[in-house]
């Protein structure tokens, strides 16, 4: 049997790992990005000419990449969200969209806690400070004994939860149809619009919304727990931009740990809130999630290519 055609459009994927291996024992290498950048659309319109497969990131795959992709019948994620990718367009033409939505579970939860830590304990704004010579302090905040409320309890959503009941926080959960059943002690939450008014710490695990809608507009934002916190290693589209801004200038909001964000790579004004911690989408990798994920994704997309071929 030929070998597949497969492009890895992904903007950084290990050469030297076992899913590279696993992939070089059934395919043919057609493009990799090796730019360390997400593609543009005119890239990826090149990048994917002549491949039926593609092991994908977070690069953006519209209609238009779709349409002129060819002979493209499987994109394989590694990542969970489908919502870099037009759907209806690859539905239009047979191509299969694949996930992988178990290796990145840990990874998230510990990235949020870490976030979580970072803007209740003040470290990013501490260590901006210390680099400019400023040793002024203000005290922080205990997690123990906070209402954190889990927006999504689904794999990472139930992780985040668990991992804050162990820290002693008290956990409100909002999901309305939760995939995996809530610990003894959490309580639901009868609305969003409840679960904003009581929570200290909001973080967000669900998927984008229908069309890119935001699930928190500025009216949220404003309702809010005076002095809470928001958190999100989700989807960027999931809350107010606009919201969030004005929510910790008025101090509604204290502060944000965001990995995520309207329009990435971010330059956006958010960034010039001391408060707000930010990484560049990195939740999920890690050493030990990526090597997972890649090799997950590459199972997946071979395992299509064959059900496609057959």
């Amino acid at each position: 049997m030929d070998r597949y055609r497969v492009a890895i459009t992904i903007r950084s994927f290990d050469d030297t790992g076992p899913g590279m291996a696993d992939l070089l024992r059934s395919c043919e290498i057609t493009y990799q990005n090796k730019t360390g950048k997400r593609l543009t659309e005119g890239d990826l319109i090149r990048a994917v000419r002549g491949a039926e497969g593609v092991i994908a990131g977070t690069e953006k795959f519209s209609g238009r990449v779709i349409g002129s992709s060819g002979d493209l019948r499987v994109i394989s994620r590694v990542g969970v969200g489908t919502d870099s990718i037009d759907l209806v367009a690859a539905r239009g033409k047979g191509i299969i969209v694949l996930t992988t939505p178990d290796a990145a579970t840990q990874a998230v939860a510990e990235h949020t806690l870490a976030l979580i830590l970072a803007v209740m304990k003040r470290i990013g704004v501490y260590a901006l400070s210390m680099r400019s010579g400023n040793d002024s302090i203000e005290p922080g905040s205990l997690l123990s004994g906070k209402t954190a409320g889990v927006i999504g309890l689904g794999r990472i959503g139930n992780r985040v939860a668990g991992i804050l009941d162990v820290l002693g926080c008290r956990i409100i959960f909002f999901d309305p149809a939760p995939r995996i059943p809530p610990r003894d002690g959490w309580q639901e939450a009868g609305s969003l619009a409840e679960l904003l008014a009581r929570a200290d710490i909001v973080t967000l695990h669900v998927p984008a919304q229908e069309g890119g809608a935001e699930l928190i507009d500025e009216r949220g934002i404003a309702s809010c727990k005076s002095g809470s916190i928001f958190i999100n290693t989700a989807r960027g589209s999931l809350i107010s931009e606009k919201g969030l801004e004005r929510g910790l200038r008025e101090g509604i909001i204290a502060g944000a740990g965001l990995d995520v964000f309207p329009a990435e790579p971010y330059r956006g004004p958010l960034l010039a809130f001391p408060q707000v911690v930010a990484t560049p989408h990195v939740a999920s990798f890690t050493v030990e999630s990526r090597r997972e994920m890649e090799r997950e994704a590459v199972r997946n997309l071979i395992e299509g290519l064959s059900e496609v071929r057959s």
